[in-house]
């Protein structure tokens, strides 16, 4: 009887053994494929895709010919945004819109804002974002250009709704102001975290940007509350629904679809 025993828990180790050795070698065949396929997806992301250099390389250009052809302007865009006083003036000078220089600086800033968003979303939610390099960007850069499209008719439109032609102007030019402004001041920020991949420099960013805003939001205020006819609640319906709400949204749709 010991013999028999001996036997049969020798045979069972043995099959837990050749158990143990099947499994661990279907576990390498299962795992392997896995483990490769996000060493695959981490180098896609760490490396620059080439659209990003052209991009850069293109709007770099586009400063350099601003600043080289149009010095004055500029000049008077930027003591603009740190002088209140001197939006009336700006638009005595003329529509920035006429010009392509400041058209362009607009697109800028939208540029900037997608491909900061572009590439948070890539770095922190990558298993959420289901775009390509390219499609993704695209599809942001588009979704920016038509929200402030769409904020700057409304603008025009409460004008029109509430006969503040003047003041809707002024306020419509403010935000031109500080998109230029912004742009311009984000832009050298952007290439800093592209090429150095220091998170300070995205923190910072979002720093400026909040920032800005938040100074946009006080402009627009005494911008509102210089107009002697125009009611202080026309004043605060206006900035929540320009301002406040279209934040709210975007908090929203970010933290559902994304």
């Amino acid at each position: 009887m010991i013999q028999k025993d001996s036997v049969n828990t020798s045979l069972l180790s043995k099959e837990l053994s050749v158990g143990k050795s099947s499994d661990s070698i279907s576990h390498f065949f299962t795992e392997a494929p896995k483990v490769e396929m996000l060493e695959i997806k981490r180098l896609e992301y760490e490396t620059i895709p080439l659209w990003i250099h052209l991009s850069l390389f293109f709007w770099v250009i586009v400063i350099i010919i601003a600043r080289q052809s149009y010095t004055l302007r500029l000049r008077q865009i930027f003591i603009a945004f740190l002088k209140p006083k001197q939006i009336k003036q700006l638009h005595r000078e003329g529509n920035l819109l006429k010009q392509i220089f400041p058209a362009l600086l607009l697109l800028l800033y939208a540029f900037v804002i997608s491909l900061f968003t572009f590439l948070f979303l890539n770095q922190h939610f990558i298993q959420s974002f289901y775009f390509s390099s390219g499609e993704g960007f695209l599809f942001l850069y588009t979704a920016v250009i038509l929200y402030h499209l769409l904020k700057f008719i409304t603008i025009k439109f409460f004008g029109i709704l509430f006969d503040t032609g003047s003041l809707s102007t002024l306020y419509l030019l403010d935000h031109f102001v500080f998109y230029i402004s912004g742009g311009i001041i984000l832009f050298p920020l952007i290439i800093l975290y592209i090429y150095s991949e220091i998170q300070a420099f995205l923190y910072l960013a979002v720093i400026v940007l909040i920032t800005l805003w938040v100074f946009r939001i006080i402009r627009a205020v005494f911008i509102g509350l210089d107009c002697i006819n125009y009611s202080r609640y026309y004043l605060f319906l206006y900035l929540c629904t320009l301002e406040v709400l279209p934040i709210f949204l975007l908090y929203k749709l970010f933290f559902q679809f994304i």
